[in-house]
């Protein structure tokens, strides 16, 4: 197999490229560095104590691993709070203690068995594009980088796209590519990571629609026979440095040291057409226009007959329904940016709308996520 060593620029290095090559970030990952430090909350995010007192009474869920997306691969699950999560952290010889009662999937001994820490991946702190929570991890992305998730409707709400990660050594996210086409980085604040990637054009070697995604750590060679063929990305994510992967980049993630992390998935004018065609927004968003009430239906997809509801897959109902919000909105804000951008989206989207052989999201739904509920994305 042949190896890449995931290159690791400047911020300044990267600027310069990314102006004469918008698709710079799907041509293979990147490692930039020294421009985090510059975060309102750098120092802030680095310590336990802070992180608890702001996040500590929100629910989530610990796993080990993260997810899994090998049918032959197993999960143990817990529900937690994260104060009590960072209470496992900072002792985690307590495990049995502290999630006495609380397993979901599995229980202590099984535990034990899997020999991988307890990894909360699924920690929602932002729940709209304004919230005041990214003003303390300003700017996400460095420059000529312009995320457009704010001119999209119901980006935040249908998915979580911002994390707070921290984990101990050996938590592991296995393979697997992100949902609806998003670019996804992992800022390192504490601590580190080692990433394993594969490029799109060599899922093929990765995944076997039978069984799931690869172990870049242990190949199985009778389920990915052609393993050796695929070129493997590699890189140790240290502090202050940004991972930055691509869409339909296939990424594993174990940490190295007890760790803190940012993980944020955005959409700029680079993968925009991959967004509008996913599969994956549009089915959660029809399920839950199906689950509605009636006034609230009526409200959010004037144009789709309500007669349709029943007959459409909440794919279909998903995107018609998108198109008449991108719609309405265009009309009252003609001039705006936010028009602008929502006006391409709707470009893009309007193709798939009456095509039953609109792209997908390849391997990512079904197998890609076979345990856990959490939309999966880098960690």
């Amino acid at each position: 197999m042949q190896t890449q060593q995931i290159p690791v620029v400047s911020s300044e290095e990267f600027r310069r490229m990314a102006e004469s090559n918008p698709r710079l970030l799907h041509d293979n990952p990147w490692i930039v560095e020294d421009y985090i430090q510059a975060w309102p909350g750098y120092e802030a995010w680095q310590r336990l104590d802070y992180l608890e007192s702001r996040f500590g009474q929100l629910s989530a869920f610990a796993k080990a691993p993260n997810f899994i997306t090998n049918r032959k691969s197993s999960l143990v699950s817990v529900e937690t709070e994260f104060s009590r999560y960072l209470d496992y952290i900072r002792h985690p010889e307590r495990a049995r203690e502290i999630y006495d009662g609380r397993w979901m999937e599995g229980d202590y001994e099984q535990f034990l068995a899997q020999n991988l820490p307890l990894y909360c991946g699924t920690l929602r702190i932002v729940h709209k594009a304004d919230d005041p929570v990214f003003a303390e991890v300003n700017p996400l992305v460095p420059a000529p980088l312009v995320p457009w998730n704010h001119a999209l409707p119901y980006y935040y709400s249908l998915f979580n796209h911002f994390w707070l990660l921290v984990s101990l050594p050996g938590a592991l996210t296995p393979l697997h590519i992100d949902n609806n086409g998003t670019i996804a980085l992992i800022a390192q604040l504490k601590g580190r990571k080692r990433a394993t990637l594969y490029s799109p054009d060599d899922l093929r070697h990765v995944y076997n629609p039978d069984v799931g995604y690869m172990d870049p750590v242990q190949p199985d060679e009778a389920d990915f026979p052609t393993w050796r063929e695929a070129v493997k990305w590699s890189g140790d994510l240290e502090v202050g440095q940004v991972l930055f992967v691509g869409t339909r980049w296939a990424h594993h993630v174990q940490t190295l040291d007890t760790s803190i992390s940012v993980s944020f998935d955005f959409i700029d004018q680079s993968n925009l057409p991959d967004y509008a065609v996913s599969a994956g927004w549009a089915e959660v968003f029809g399920k839950r226009i199906k689950s509605s009430p009636e006034a609230v239906r009526q409200k959010l997809c004037g144009g789709v007959p309500l007669a349709e509801f029943d007959r459409l897959s909440s794919v279909e109902l998903g995107r018609r329904s998108m198109a008449e919000v991108l719609r309405a909105a265009v009309k009252a804000h003609d001039d705006s940016e936010v028009a602008r951008i929502r006006r391409l989206y709707l470009a893009h989207l309007e193709p798939c709308l009456e095509r039953t052989d609109c792209a997908a999201d390849g391997p990512i739904s079904g197998v890609t996520q076979v345990s856990g509920s959490a939309p999966l994305r880098l960690r």
